[in-house]
C-alpha cells in the first residue's frame, strides 16, 4: 500500500473511530439521566405506541391501574416461550393492566409474530431499536454502561429481553427488573399492590 494511501485509510478509521465515541458518550449520558428518573419509587417513564389495530396506547389509559409490561420480541425464542405465561397472568388478574411491547425492527415481524401466537389485549410495538438511547424500552434495556469497554458505554446486550417492568396504581415503578410471570415472587408483588389499593 502507497504511504498516501495508507495514511488516507488511517485518517477514516481515526475519524470513524472518534465518531463513535461521541455518540456512544451522547448515548451514556442519555443513559444516565434517564436511570435517574426510572429507579424504584420513581414516576413511571410516559409511553405511545401503536397497538396492532393501529391505535395509539399510551399510560394514561391505565391510570389507577398496576401495569406489568412485558418487552419482547418475535426473534427472542425464550420471550416467545413465554407468551403463554403472560396469558396466564392477563386471566389470574384481569383487574391488572397487562402490556406487551415488542422491540422488533420490523413491524411486519411483530404483526406475524402476533397473529401467529394468537395475541390479544394490549400489545404494542415500539418500533425496534431506535437510536440514540430515547425510548423506554432502550433506556431501559439496551444501555450497558461499563467503564472497562473503554468507552463511556457499550452496545452490548445485557440480557435485555425478555424484560419485565412492573408499575403501581399511582403511577410509580416498583421495579424494572420484576419477577418472571408464572412465578410466586411476582405474584406476591402483584397481590400486595392490589392490597394496598383496596385500602386507598
Amino acid at each position: 500500500m502507497k504511504l498516501g494511501n495508507y495514511f488516507f485509510v488511517l485518517f477514516v478509521f481515526c475519524s470513524l473511530y472518534s465518531r463513535a465515541q461521541v455518540e456512544d458518550s451522547t448515548n451514556y449520558y442519555i443513559f444516565k439521566k434517564v436511570k435517574e428518573n426510572t429507579e424504584a419509587g420513581m414516576s413511571a417513564l410516559a409511553f405511545a405506541y401503536p397497538s396492532i389495530e393501529g391505535k395509539i396506547v399510551t399510560m394514561e389509559e391505565f391510570k389507577g391501574k398496576v401495569i406489568f409490561i412485558d418487552f419482547w420480541a418475535s426473534y427472542c425464542a425464550y420471550c416467545v416461550s413465554q407468551l403463554p405465561e403472560i396469558k396466564k397472568l392477563e386471566e389470574k388478574y384481569p383487574e391488572i393492566a397487562v402490556v406487551r411491547i415488542s422491540v422488533d425492527e420490523r413491524e411486519v415481524a411483530w404483526k406475524k409474530a402476533s397473529d401467529k401466537h394468537k395475541l390479544t389485549g394490549y400489545n404494542l410495538w415500539a418500533g425496534g431499536m431506535t437510536y440514540p438511547a430515547n425510548k423506554y424500552t432502550l433506556d431501559l434495556f439496551y444501555f450497558d454502561a461499563n467503564p472497562a469497554n473503554g468507552l463511556p458505554a457499550s452496545f452490548e446486550l445485557s440480557n435485555p429481553i425478555p424484560g419485565y417492568v412492573l408499575i403501581n396504581q399511582q403511577g410509580k415503578i416498583v421495579t424494572n427488573w420484576a419477577p418472571e410471570p408464572g412465578t410466586a415472587d411476582l405474584d406476591e408483588l402483584i397481590e400486595d399492590l392490589l392490597n394496598k389499593g383496596q385500602s386507598f
